[in-house]
């Protein structure tokens, strides 16, 4: 088998595009034409549902693996009282994950951040579809997530 070079999303891990039976010369020609993100593998890896796994010491491609679900989040509630006092606690966020808080507020997890985040309202509406927050999740080899809290009248 010969070598495939393996173009990927750097935040998310996400294989765009490859490059198939690729010589040792192609190889370096390619890395001086490009900034993308690559890996070099053998060829025959599936590419619908896989991404560029890391080292997690190192920072450095080691192979195709399947993209897992965001299995390690939990939350406490999915319903809250707005009064400002209920909250929701979404626990389990990774280092280097972003979060979006209903398209309005979007940060990344950084190495010293708590790994919960606390949800809470203190306003109502009577219009149905402004009483329910999305959380949206992004994580490198993860499919993206969403997590949504509703909010009843306290």
């Amino acid at each position: 088998m010969s070598d495939t070079i393996y173009v990927y999303d750097k935040d998310t891990g996400k294989i765009n595009y490859t490059v198939d039976a690729v010589s040792p010369s192609q190889i370096q020609s390619f890395s001086q034409r490009t900034k993308d993100e690559y890996y070099v593998g053998k060829s025959g890896g599936k590419l619908a549902g896989t991404y560029v796994k890391k080292d997690s010491a190192s920072g450095k491609p080691i192979g195709i693996s399947r993209i897992e679900h965001m299995t390690f989040l939990t939350i406490n509630k999915h319903t809250i009282v707005a009064n400002g006092t209920d909250e929701a606690v979404i626990s389990g966020l990774k280092t280097g994950m972003t979060v979006d808080i209903d398209h309005g507020q979007i940060f990344k997890v950084k190495e010293d951040d708590d790994t919960t985040l606390e949800m809470s309202c203190n306003n109502f509406s009577y219009i149905p579809e402004q009483n329910q927050m999305a959380i949206y999740f992004k994580a490198y080899g993860c499919h993206d997530s969403v997590i949504k809290i509703n909010m009843i009248e306290g």
